[in-house]
């Protein structure tokens, strides 16, 4: 994985995430503060792994999700504040690849994405 898309409203959590993944050989990390930018990312650039907040401005994370895995075939990672079991349920039911909870560290993130790409070794 080398490239990713963040999309949050909140900029001090983008940028948070972007130092993260930047220590983790991420080459490419895109960043969008509303959904409607977040998807046209996704559809227009070529993205490994998407960071997907559920409360954004313009579209709950949640519907945003549906639309992304119809747009894209990276797997998408939701982070959020409201960490309740209704929004955890609601997540992997439209297709979360994995559920973090703010604030986070970086190693939560790392073992988020060891667990995928131990997914994609063995779907390959």
């Amino acid at each position: 994985m080398k490239n990713a898309l963040i999309i949050d409203d909140n900029a001090v959590i983008r940028e948070v995430l972007r130092q993260i993944l930047m220590t983790m050989d991420f080459t490419r990390i895109i960043d969008a503060p509303n959904g409607r930018l977040g998807l046209q990312h996704a559809i227009y650039d070529q993205v490994d792994v998407v960071f997907l907040d559920l409360e954004l401005p313009d579209i709950h994370g949640i519907s945003l999700l549906s639309q992304l895995k119809e747009a894209c075939t990276a797997p998408v990672v939701v982070i959020t504040s409201h960490s309740t079991r209704e929004n955890l349920q609601q997540a992997i039911q439209a297709g979360a690849a994995g559920f973090i909870t703010k604030p986070f560290f970086g190693q939560k993130i790392a073992d988020v994405l060891q667990k995928l790409r131990k997914r994609t070794t063995n779907v390959a």
